[in-house]
C-alpha cells in the first residue's frame, strides 16, 4: 500500500496505489516532482488551486501519459455509483468524511467483498484510520455528492507531456493570485468573508505553497509560508473577530517577496524545458 506523504495528497496517494496494479512502483511525491506539480498554479471558477489540488485528467496525465496510461474521467450519479464501480477493477473517486468540515478524501475502489464494495483509504503512514473502507448501496450513496467525479486508467500510446504552456500560465496565474491577495487585504473584512476566501486565495500559498516548496526542498521559501500561515490560523480561527484589515497583520513585503521567488523558480523550470532539459 502506498500511503499520503505531503499534506492532501490523498488523490496522488490514491494515483500511486492504482498504479501498483500497473506494476509501477512509484510514491506520491514522486509523481509530484515528476509531473513538476509544485510549478503549476490553476486558476478556477473557486480562486485559485495549487499543488495536491490539481486533481483532474489534466493534471494526472502529465505523469501518466509519457509511461502508456491515461486517466479516463466519468461523472456518475450517487444512486448509480454502487453498479457503475462493479464494471471496473479500480477507480479513484472522493467519499465525505465526518470530520467536522464536510472534507472530501479520495479512495480507491477495489472490488466487492462480502457484499459490501471495499475501498483503500490513502492516508498517511502510522495513522490510526483504518487501511479500507467497506460500503453497503446505501451506505456508499451516504458518503457521496450528488454527482462523483470517477478515475480510471486506460493504456494510450506513450507521449510526452507538454509543460510550457501549463507553467507560462502559472507565471500569469500566480501574478493574479498575488494580485487579488492584495486587494482583498485592503479593506477590513469580517471573519465569515475571511474563511469564504480560504480556499481559492489564502489556500494556494499559505498551505499547499509550503507543501510544494517542501517537496522541492525550497526551506527558506517554505518557512516564510508557513510563517504567514500562522498569521491566518490566528486571525480566522482563533481570534474569529471582525473589522480585520489583513494588510495591517500580514507582512505584506513578505508575501511579494514569496510569489517573486515562485514565479522565479516556475520561470526557471520554464527556461530549462525550453532548452530541452528537465
Amino acid at each position: 500500500m502506498k500511503y499520503m506523504t505531503f499534506n492532501s495528497s490523498c488523490t496522488y496517494a490514491g494515483l500511486a496505489n492504482m498504479l501498483m496494479e500497473k506494476n509501477i512502483d512509484v510514491e506520491d511525491y514522486e509523481i509530484a516532482l515528476e509531473m513538476k506539480l509544485p510549478f503549476f498554479i490553476e486558476r478556477n471558477e473557486d480562486g485559485f488551486s495549487t499543488g495536491p489540488l490539481l486533481q483532474s485528467k489534466k493534471w494526472f496525465d502529465l505523469y501518466l501519459n509519457p509511461r502508456g496510461f491515461e486517466m479516463v474521467e466519468d461523472w456518475v450519479d450517487n444512486t448509480e455509483m454502487f453498479d457503475f464501480l462493479q464494471t471496473k477493477d479500480q477507480a479513484l473517486l472522493g467519499i465525505r468524511m465526518q470530520n467536522g468540515r464536510n472534507a472530501y478524501h479520495a479512495v480507491v475502489y477495489r472490488g466487492m467483498k462480502e457484499g459490501k464494495e471495499e475501498f483503500i483509504n490513502n492516508k498517511h503512514e502510522g495513522s490510526t484510520e483504518p487501511d479500507k473502507f467497506k460500503f453497503t448501496r446505501d451506505e456508499l450513496i451516504n458518503c457521496l455528492r450528488d454527482k462523483t467525479r470517477v478515475g480510471t486508467l486506460k493504456t494510450c500510446i506513450k507521449k510526452e507531456a507538454d509543460l510550457k504552456p501549463l507553467l507560462e500560465q502559472s507565471i500569469q496565474n500566480l501574478c493574479d493570485l498575488q494580485s487579488e491577495f492584495d486587494e482583498f487585504c485592503k479593506i477590513p473584512r469580517t471573519n465569515a468573508e475571511i474563511l469564504e476566501k480560504e480556499e481559492g486565495l489564502f489556500r494556494p500559498i499559505l498551505l499547499d505553497g509550503p507543501s510544494m516548496m517542501k517537496l522541492l526542498r525550497q526551506n527558506e521559501l517554505y518557512e516564510d509560508m508557513r510563517t504567514l500561515q500562522k498569521v491566518f490560523v490566528d486571525i480566522a480561527f482563533k481570534e474569529k473577530a471582525d473589522n480585520i484589515l489583513l494588510a495591517e497583520r500580514f507582512d505584506m513585503d513578505l508575501l511579494h517577496s514569496i510569489c517573486e521567488r515562485w514565479r522565479i523558480l516556475i520561470s526557471q523550470k520554464l527556461k530549462f524545458l525550453t532548452r530541452g532539459m528537465n
